[in-house]
């Protein structure tokens, strides 16, 4: 009711700083409630409510025994995917195009690129 500001990290500006092309596709006031991780919310790193059971329910849905949901975007998932899997001296094949984190999974984890061009249909 007070419109006040949120100081909270990430900075989720209650819909700010959504893109202009998205709050004109779908209207800005459903970010009004675009929170940032409060104890009310739950805890994206260990959840015990909400974001524990939407995990759940992700999970039957893809038919997996487990799914986390990521907390730091796509260059999370993609460090988490690769230093996970790949050892110093492990080939991994990716596309040249593929995200720079690829990059720094790599320079942290020490596999070895072999990239290949990806055909676009």
């Amino acid at each position: 009711e007070e419109n006040a500001a949120s100081f909270h990290f990430p900075g989720h500006n209650r819909g700010q700083a959504a893109p202009s092309l998205l709050t004109q596709l779908i209207g800005a006031k459903q970010f009004l409630h675009d929170l940032p991780e409060l104890p009310e919310l739950d805890n994206l790193f260990s959840p015990e409510g909400p974001i524990f059971k939407a995990q759940k329910q992700a999970a039957i849905l893809f038919g997996a025994s487990e799914i986390w949901f990521l907390v730091g975007g796509s260059t999370c998932g993609i460090h988490a995917a690769i230093i996970a899997t790949c050892s110093p001296g492990d080939t991994l094949i990716l596309p040249r195009n593929s995200h720079i984190s690829a990059i720094s999974a790599m320079v942290l984890s020490g596999p070895l690129p072999k990239y290949i061009v990806p055909e676009y249909c």
